[in-house]
């Protein structure tokens, strides 16, 4: 067996070069799921996040906290308090900001942040910045910000430090500043230095706990004995227990990579299967050998099998540590796009286990088929073998094709291919397979694009701004059309949304940041040219609407997942609880859920003027980012002037930033994969060549004697390897439509809890296409010189 590896060591070396980058690369992704995994939970609990969160119409104090306390199930609680405000460096852009109050003596047990720098508490003009709004906001410990809340005024705050909060996103994925500061600084920015937020943990004494029922009820038994106390509860925030915000965004990329990794180490199984295909059919005489002097065909298989295993064995020893590094090192690109700290890069033992166990079994039980058909063959099977005339349907398909206008060399070619079925039938599949994962990734990473463009698209304004309470529509006019830039803008109404149950206090399974879970209801202005969200199901409101919602498909996903148009929905909005029609479901991307209603039901509904708006969307005239920046702070700086409480604003410049961060990671990853996956086909391609050029040496030698070209061979030998690519392409071109579909579904539902657009763009066969072809020039011209420079004399002493 060594001498057989080692006389055709070009060939092993190729199978153990393909199998070992590809159990690299599943080793890697594995460790990198398995750490990622268990330090997301680790971030994620070291924070002690709260169970539920209970908004209290008034502000606590230590007689909510002692019923807290002595509530069964409670282990822990703490008044707290969010502000939505703005914050820039000197005159900087301003940047959204989300402010995390606590008191002076709170002892920060729930809910709490490390402190990497500086000292807690802060003083009274001072704030700890969460580690990443540094660098997206341009700031430094010791240096100092500007912050503006509604109803507040302009305050100057040092950076005291800064912390790391394990339970919320980067900033710059966020395009939003946390940081955290005590009651006092409320005081000098002029706001209420009141609490209103009662965090509480719900668990027993093996830890927080992880049912969402339970912790429901618990938040409800608590509202129940602050209500009979005389503090009545809001609504109750109940996040996904335990589970960071960004965990389904992990979960999609690491499924991802470990999908198209094993789909890579399929590949390089179906090249050791070719491989030692040809490996059985050059020593068929051998074979046939060793049966007539007595060996049995379990023998002769067990023989290759063990050699399929050796050269498995090696790679996978091979690639074993790179692919332990290189997931240690994924697992800290995907802890920074996560705000992770990877405190330890230890791994489950399962994942050697399995990374070793696939590297050898999976080529192992792919080449098992090829095996059985070379080992058992009769002697007289063996010495009958001439691998010359095809029979069955190859030989029929070569009639067909000598009845085409070929060039002869094209035609020898055909020939040559269609001589080894099995073997040409496993070379196609492992590059069909290479050219359908590309396709699929490129394509993956191309409709994410299209996706947020359709997002933008929809959104036929420039810019929003957002405020913490009502103003009049009638100034926002007056203001709009005096700011330089501003060439459109229209007003909208908007208040936070509960979707209302059974439950006395209608709960929200939103996180802490407001954001990701939250429902907000919405009534664009009659006649809105800004607000056209498209329709996937129903129908888009009517002026003449009785008690009718449009529901975004987000807002199904996470507040009535069984919803669909036609049903009754209970939403209580402002205090006040209503019923609706679901008539229309829309695809809004890039916002967190949302209800849409006509501007009168809203007044119906919330109690509130139609002469008042709360947020303030306008188009621009500048045609580059920069110029809708301008506008924009332009705009703010009026605002801010006339003393209207703005609480936010963004260009669609910015929303695009913040929507790509997120999928940042996975689509760098499927280039790499992809190119991976290229590298594995192409060098099974040269292999097979190279194997089919020696088998066939003497065919070779005989062309040469009737007057065959050495160029002539070459350039049969370099057909052969493109009328495979060919093959392949096709394969693969049809190949990616399904997976791409299936793919799309699985990332958009993951991520972002809609389906990707189906996208098939030309640039993606393009690319492999020439990739795959030139390719195959390239991988074939070792082979085709090999065949070109042989000489009768030469062939006649290969046995």
């Amino acid at each position: 067996m060594a001498r057989d590896l080692w006389a055709a060591r070009g060939r092993t070396v190729a199978m153990i070069a393909a199998i070992a980058l590809s159990v690299a690369a599943v080793t890697a992704f594995l460790a990198a799921a398995s750490i990622l995994s268990t330090e997301i939970d680790a971030n994620y609990r070291a924070a002690n996040p709260a169970s539920a969160t209970l908004h209290l119409t008034g502000p606590i104090g230590p007689e909510q906290l002692a019923v807290a306390r002595a509530t069964p199930g409670v282990t822990d609680a703490a008044a707290r308090s969010t502000v939505a405000a703005r914050i820039r460096v000197q005159d900087g852009p301003w940047q959204s900001l989300l402010l995390f109050v606590s008191a002076d003596g709170d002892p920060q047990r729930v809910a709490s942040a490390r402190v990497e720098t500086g000292s807690w508490p802060p003083s009274a003009r001072q704030l700890f910045l969460e580690r990443t709004a540094l660098p997206f906001l341009g700031a430094h410990v010791g240096g100092r910000v500007e912050v503006l809340a509604p109803h507040g005024r302009l305050t100057t705050l040092d950076v005291a430090g800064a912390v790391h909060d394990g339970g919320v996103a980067p900033a710059d994925q966020e395009r939003t500043v946390y940081a955290r500061t005590t009651t006092a600084a409320l005081a000098e920015m002029g706001l209420p230095t009141g609490l209103d937020e009662l965090e509480i943990v719900v668990g027993g004494p093996g830890g927080p706990s992880g049912d969402a029922a339970h912790l429901e009820a618990v938040a409800q038994d608590l509202a129940s004995r602050l209500g009979a106390a005389g503090y009545p509860t809001a609504s109750i925030d109940v996040p996904p227990p335990l589970r960071h915000p960004h965990y389904g965004q992990m979960v999609m990329v690491a499924t991802s990579m470990l999908l198209f990794g094993a789909l890579s180490l399929l590949m390089s199984s179906i090249l050791v299967a070719a491989m030692i295909g040809g490996t059985l059919t050059a020593q068929i005489r051998q074979i046939g050998a060793m049966k007539a002097v007595g060996a049995t065909t379990s023998q002769v298989f067990g023989m290759y099998l063990t050699m399929t295993a050796v050269i498995a064995g090696l790679a996978t020893a091979i690639a074993v540590t790179p692919g332990l590094l290189l997931g240690r090192f994924i697992a800290g690109i995907g802890g920074s796009m996560l705000n992770l700290d990877i405190d330890s890069t230890a791994m489950s033992p399962l994942v050697i286990v399995v990374a070793i166990a696939t590297g050898v079994l999976v080529p192992v039980l792919v080449a098992v088929p090829a095996l059985l058909r070379g080992t058992r063959r009769t002697v007289r099977e063996t010495i009958d073998d001439h691998g010359t005339e095809p029979v069955g349907a190859t030989a029929r398909l070569l009639t067909v094709l000598r009845r085409l206008p070929l060039g002869r060399d094209t035609a020898i070619a055909a020939r040559g291919l269609l001589r080894r079925p099995g073997r040409f039938a496993l070379t196609v599949g492992m590059l069909a397979l290479a050219g359908t994962g590309a396709i699929t990734g490129l394509n993956t990473s191309i409709g994410w694009d299209r996706l947020v463009q359709s997002g933008l698209d929809a959104r036929a304004y420039d810019a929003e701004v957002r405020f913490a309470g009502p103003v009049a529509t009638a100034a926002l006019r007056e203001i709009t059309d005096a700011v330089p830039g501003v060439s459109r803008s229209e007003p909208l109404r908007a208040l936070p949304a509960t979707v209302h149950g059974a439950a006395p206090v209608d709960v929200v399974h939103v996180y802490p940041d407001d954001a990701h879970g939250s429902l907000t209801m919405v009534a664009p202005p009659p006649n809105a040219s800004f607000t056209a969200p498209p329709i996937v199901a129903g129908r888009w409101l009517r002026d003449d609407d009785a008690e009718a919602v449009v529901l975004t498909t987000l807002a199904v996903a996470q507040q009535a997942p069984a919803a669909v148009v036609g049903d009754r929905l209970a939403v209580t909005v402002n205090g006040r609880t209503s019923s609706w029609t679901i008539v229309g479901i829309a695809q809004e991307f890039g916002t967190q859920g949302t209800a849409y209603v006509t501007s009168a039901e809203f007044t119906a509904a919330s109690g509130t003027s139609a002469d008042v708006a709360t947020i303030l969307r306008l188009g621009a005239s500048g045609a580059t980012q920069a110029d809708r920046s301008r506008t924009l702070d332009g705009l703010t700086t009026v605002l801010d002037a006339k003393g209207l409480p703005v609480e936010r604003a963004f260009t669609t410049d910015a929303l695009r930033a913040a929507l790509d961060g997120h999928v940042f990671v996975l689509v760098e990853a499927l280039f790499v994969i992809a190119a991976i996956m290229a590298i594995v086909g192409l060098l099974g391609l040269s292999t097979s060549l190279s194997t089919s050029v020696t088998e066939r040496t003497r065919e070779y030698a005989i062309m040469r004697t009737i007057g065959a070209t050495g160029g002539f061979i070459r350039s049969t030998v370099v057909i052969e390897g493109v009328l495979t690519a060919g093959a392949a392409l096709v394969l693969a071109i049809v190949a990616a439509i399904p997976a791409g579909a299936a793919f799309g579904v699985f990332i958009g539902q993951n991520a972002f809890r809609q389906d990707l657009p189906f996208t098939y763009a030309p640039a993606p066969l393009l690319i492999w296409s020439l990739l795959s072809l030139a390719g195959a020039v390239v991988a074939t011209i070792a082979a085709a010189n090999r065949a070109a420079r042989l000489t009768v004399s030469r062939a006649l002493t290969i046995s």
